[in-house]
């Protein structure tokens, strides 16, 4: 008897076709896997119904993202450390506290959206992330400042996982 790895047209997906549409076997290292194709055309229509709607929003969501983080740099060359009374190591410290929640949050909210799924916590962290950029706009000290990036690091670290997953739950 042969192996699969002696036989190597035993590695090659074969089709089948059937009258509910065509199934692909796949047989590799000792395992059957099957996936079934119903209608390609409309997996097609579907998918790109999906790309058409979903990727313009996630483009936007990391453009948000990106351009907050230049953010802080372009507001300390336009005086943010004069306006707010920063001395010493402050602007490191602002620029540092920011990855603390984003380590210390990632978890929990990992977890909140393999429960109740990314098509849900998703907007609510963006919202939470627009919210707290607007709101870095009204500080008028330091702690304030400091308070906001605390907030930011919280919801920012979910947003490229949560874009995956959205991704992959919808294809």
């Amino acid at each position: 008897m042969k192996s699969f790895s002696e036989d190597p047209s035993l590695d090659k997906p074969e089709i089948f076709k059937s009258d509910r549409g065509n199934s692909i076997v796949h047989v590799a290292e000792g395992t059957v896997e099957t996936a079934r194709i119903i209608d390609q055309k409309a997996e097609r229509r579907l998918c790109r119904k999906f790309d058409t709607r979903l990727l313009p929003v996630l483009a936007m969501m990391y453009l948000f993202n990106a351009l907050d983080k230049g953010n802080l740099g372009n507001a300390k060359t336009n005086t943010l450390e004069k306006d707010l009374h920063f001395n010493g190591q402050k602007y490191n410290l602002l620029l540092s506290i920011f990855y603390i929640p984003y380590v210390l949050a990632a978890p929990p909210i990992g977890f909140l959206g393999k429960i109740y799924g990314p098509n849900k916590v998703l907007p609510i962290m963006m919202f939470s992330f627009g919210s707290f950029t607007l709101l870095g706009a009204a500080v008028t000290n330091w702690g304030g400042l400091m308070t906001i990036r605390w907030f930011l690091g919280m919801v920012c670290n979910s947003l490229s996982k949560y874009i995956v997953l959205c991704k992959r739950s919808d294809s």
